[in-house]
């Protein structure tokens, strides 16, 4: 349902190598400093192909920031450039990636350590740790306050920091 809204440019594969990434040229402008009216609709575009391509592709571009995101001039149709980083999301992983979400949706944070744990975040050996380190209660934290609406401009970073910093000085590293 995308493809006719989304686009990734057409490699040059004589002029690619194992480390250059050669493609065709789009005229177009780099989504945070457009001015277009549907700019909006271009970034809720792009949230789904990200979305599409990680939980039911299993492929993800590793490097979304804002100048490889662009709103062709012609068409208003998103190009997502440079896909000289890429990765593969096994299907388990995409299912745990999903069960989380939806426990962080519905605010069932008990089972956030064990999604931390199962998505590779925590080491095995460390799995116990996660339950008492206070790790949770700040996820939490940021979780609500992104789903009570405001978006990311609801969470406070500064006290974000200030609350992982104050975990690190009195657990350590985990």
């Amino acid at each position: 349902p995308l493809k006719d809204v989304v686009f990734a440019p057409t490699v040059v594969g004589e002029w690619s190598t194992r480390s250059t990434l050669v493609t065709e040229w789009v005229d177009g402008e780099r989504l945070d400093r457009s001015s277009s009216d549907d700019v909006t609709v271009v970034c809720s575009i792009a949230m789904n192909t990200y979305l599409t391509m990680l939980l039911e592709l299993g492929l993800l571009h590793c490097d979304p920031h804002p100048g490889n995101l662009l709103r062709v001039k012609e068409d208003g149709r998103l190009c997502i450039l440079d896909w000289g980083m890429v990765t593969r999301i096994d299907k388990q992983r995409q299912l745990t990636l999903i069960e989380h979400m939806a426990h962080l949706t519905s605010a069932d944070y008990a089972e956030v350590p064990r999604d931390l744990l199962l998505l590779g975040f925590i080491p095995q050996e460390k799995a116990d740790l996660i339950e008492d380190s206070g790790v949770v209660d700040v996820l939490a934290d940021i979780y609500g306050a992104l789903t009570s609406g405001g978006g990311a401009a609801a969470i406070n970073v500064p006290e974000v920091i200030a609350q992982l910093q104050d975990l690190t000085a009195q657990k350590g590293n985990l």
